[in-house]
């Protein structure tokens, strides 16, 4: 037996309970004329590129069909020169819409808070299993008692950022580090979003799953779920097509040397260190806690994926977690996950929005790098926008793409709303 085969095995006998019929399988539409109903989006899109990114990918779902998807810009306008310094190309690579993305932190949810559900919803994990018993180096520690869905909801009391990379033991690992670090707020007292969090979430994956977190989610989960351009590590064919990001890890060096915007931990001291990336960041993981600090795999950040795929998994959540006849967790278990226990913003997992005017609520999360996807089960509605806003010269500063999101998410909805006046749903839309 291979040891994918294997993989495979031990995924099937711990599978959740197949449908009774086949869920919906998001449906790419062809190649087809321009749809007037998406004219004013695209241009909402088009009109950040030059400003707030050199390109983006827009894709909108709607039952189960992809009825828009467009790119816009360029994936790559600089390369790194031998020294280093940045030069522009002399023909710019153009964005398409096949185009691999770095997803930054949406990893947290297309990846860890996937496999978490694929465990959670197999019954091979708990939402209130706590830290100290999952990591045994954290057990006896003031992280104890923190329990998964406090880890989820980032209700854990950990803190926000730190860079690990400056505090790898003598075998490269993290986890003695994370497990000293002492708590920065009570356990459950207050919301601070953290990448820690998320961190240990993947190494809880990686501990009851039984195998690295790149190897369960591709052949778990992505393998079934026909997500056949996302996972960690991307091989050298699919690094060539990536959006590129930044120049190297500048930006979070200096946050690690400045304590801004989250200060250092008083102990344990940090590591000096040397391997900083200077080259132009294609392919390769922009988040340096996750490229320095674990190899390139993290549960918070470190993801490459395509606007698809992320639709795929999408269309999966909206399914109630099936894709065809393969199931990732019960529908109770998603309606669980979706739920909002401490702030009325965050799910397990999941960011939750509501816009005025739109009665149904959406989910989704954001990425660094600029990526950014919404999804409304009560609507059947997926929007997903990547872009590469951090792909710009050294020294300039990378934009807030909030009100831009907010706008695309409202454009998407205003469009396929004029689809069919007569749809059941049709109150929801206003």
């Amino acid at each position: 037996m291979t040891a994918c085969t294997a993989i495979l095995a031990a995924s099937a006998a711990g599978a959740a309970p197949a449908p009774p019929s086949a869920c919906p399988v998001l449906r790419e539409a062809p190649r087809a004329q321009h749809d007037p109903r998406f004219t004013a989006l695209d241009e909402t899109v088009r009109s950040g590129v030059g400003s707030l990114y050199a390109g983006a990918v827009l894709l909108v779902a709607r039952d189960g069909q992809v009825v828009h998807r467009a790119a816009f810009g360029d994936a790559q306008r600089l390369a790194s020169k031998p020294g280093g310094e940045l030069q522009a190309l002399a023909t710019p690579r153009a964005m398409t819409v096949d185009t691999l993305f770095d997803m930054a932190s949406i990893t947290k949810v297309e990846a860890t808070t996937a496999a978490i559900l694929h465990l959670v919803g197999t019954g091979r994990l708990s939402l209130d299993a706590r830290l100290g018993t999952l990591l045994p180096a954290f057990d006896g520690t003031d992280k104890a008692t923190i329990t998964v869905r406090q880890l989820l909801t980032h209700r854990a009391g950990l803190w926000e950022w730190q860079p690990t990379w400056l505090h790898r033991d003598e075998s490269g690992s993290v986890l003695p580090y994370l497990a000293a670090l002492p708590l920065r707020y009570p356990i459950g007292a207050r919301f601070a979003y953290s990448d820690l969090g998320f961190m240990l979430l993947g190494a809880i994956v990686v501990q009851v799953g039984g195998m690295p977190l790149e190897r369960y989610v591709a052949h778990a989960l992505y393998r079934p779920m026909g997500m056949r351009q996302t996972g960690f590590l991307p091989r050298p064919e699919q690094r060539r097509r990536a959006a590129a990001t930044s120049a190297g890890d500048a930006y979070q060096r200096r946050m690690a040397e400045t304590g801004k915007p989250y200060p250092a931990a008083p102990y344990p001291p940090a590591q000096p260190f040397s391997g900083y990336r200077t080259n132009m960041l294609v392919g390769e993981a922009n988040d340096a806690n996750a490229a320095l600090g674990w190899g390139g795999v993290a549960g918070h950040a470190g993801l490459f994926s395509t606007a698809t795929d992320l639709a795929r998994y999408a269309q999966l959540l909206m399914n109630g977690g099936c894709h065809g006849r393969w199931r990732l967790a019960p529908a109770k278990t998603i309606a669980a996950f979706l739920q909002t226990p401490f702030d009325l913003d965050q799910a397990l997992g999941f960011h939750k929005t509501e816009l005025a005017g739109i009665a149904a609520p959406f989910y989704g999360h954001s990425g660094f790098t600029g990526t950014w996807f919404a999804f409304s089960p009560s609507l059947g509605l997926s929007v997903v926008l990547l872009t590469n806003r951090v792909h710009r010269p050294e020294g300039e500063p990378y934009p807030a793409l909030g009100k831009l999101q907010e706008a695309v998410l409202r454009g998407a909805v205003a469009a396929v709303a004029r689809n069919d006046p007569g749809d059941r749903r049709e109150h929801a839309w206003r």
